[in-house]
């Protein structure tokens, strides 16, 4: 499934939906961006880094705690967090939830990378197994690799 702007997709368990706001094919791949909202206490997403894409993510509303590098944080309502291309981070949302816009450059084809893992969610009941999503998110190692 290849992103449109304006595609949304929300998952019902997990509580989150994420929209497109900017997409490869929009920008001329320098970049994909979506704004994000996420539950209170959302949960941790695994130790990840992009090999050679940038996120730039501001928070809109609520706050994120993370893990960039070395270092935990907590960023909220106005502050901004980039992530340099192969540095481990992960976020999570604090106890009333957040909404972000996340922008990754250059896009590459992180967009169908959501929508792939999002579908694949969607036909498993919102809960596919480790060895499920390791098959889809092996498809695009050059945007994502876990550490």
């Amino acid at each position: 499934m290849k992103p449109e702007i304006g595609t949304e997709l929300v998952n019902p368990k997990a509580g989150t939906k994420t929209v497109f706001t900017a997409t490869a094919e929009s920008t001329g791949g320098d970049h994909v961006e979506i704004e994000a909202t996420y539950p209170a206490n959302s949960r941790k997403p695994p130790l990840h880094l992009h090999p050679s894409q940038t996120e730039n993510f501001t928070v809109l509303s609520g706050t994120m705690h993370g893990i960039c590098g070395d270092e935990e944080f907590t960023i909220k309502e106005g502050d901004e967090l980039v992530v340099p291309p192969g540095t481990p981070h992960q976020m999570w949302a604090g106890e009333e939830g957040a909404v972000m816009r996340w922008r990754t450059s250059p896009a590459l084809r992180t967009g169908e990378m959501f929508c792939d893992m999002w579908c694949l969610a969607r036909d498993n009941d919102w809960a596919p197994d480790p060895m499920q999503m390791f098959e889809v998110m092996s498809g695009y190692a050059d945007e994502f690799c876990l550490c």
